[in-house]
């Protein structure tokens, strides 16, 4: 329970079969905008992968990465500092449609009674902790409402598994990635 917002990005809690898996890609070596471990991250046009935004479908969460680093350096990481310069930059994707992410909400969450289960809800975007690599991305506390798709769908809460506003104003809230890269977006016929 938390009584104050302390955003940790997405971080991959496990997968139905019970195997979450992080999948190997390539970060562009002109990309200079920092990856937090956790952070929502989408497959670029070019086929490298960014940092996530919000309305965006999104390819999974960031897992680490490592680098050839300007100096020469063979470096592992969490996060992708966003150095330009660095060379053979692999990185690590939590990219499976079915795994089981847990995310903070970014302001009090008073709507988001039991009852969100089922709704969707974009992301919140934020500057990786500077220190720690971690992500801040958060969830915005404003559910989209019924027929409105969005970046994920809540299916549980955090470790107690409800909500309560008094005790805990900024839930977490157990999530898939309804807008996923990977999948067709169905339309109704």
């Amino acid at each position: 329970m938390s009584l104050t917002a302390s955003p940790f990005g997405f971080g991959c809690r496990y997968h139905p079969t019970g195997q979450t898996r992080a999948n190997r890609y390539v970060i562009d070596t002109a990309y200079a905008t920092a990856i937090g471990y956790g952070d929502a991250v989408i497959l670029n046009t070019n086929g490298t992968i960014t940092v996530g935004a919000a309305a965006q479908d999104l390819l999974g969460t960031f897992a680490g990465c490592e680098y050839i680093d300007p100096t020469g350096k063979p470096t592992t990481s969490k996060n992708w500092p966003g150095t330009t310069g660095c060379t053979n930059i692999f990185c690590y994707v939590y990219d499976d449609a079915l795994n089981v992410f847990e995310a903070q909400f970014a302001a009090t969450a008073s709507g988001d009674v039991q009852a969100a289960i089922g709704d969707q809800v974009d992301l919140v975007a934020g500057t990786p902790n500077a220190s720690t690599g971690q992500s801040t991305q958060a969830l915005n506390a404003t559910l989209k409402g019924a027929g409105v798709q969005g970046q994920f769908r809540i299916i549980g809460f955090g470790p107690d598994g409800v909500y309560d506003a008094t005790l805990n104003p900024f839930p977490t809230a157990l999530l898939q990635i309804a807008r996923h890269q990977y999948i067709a977006v169905k339309t109704a016929i």
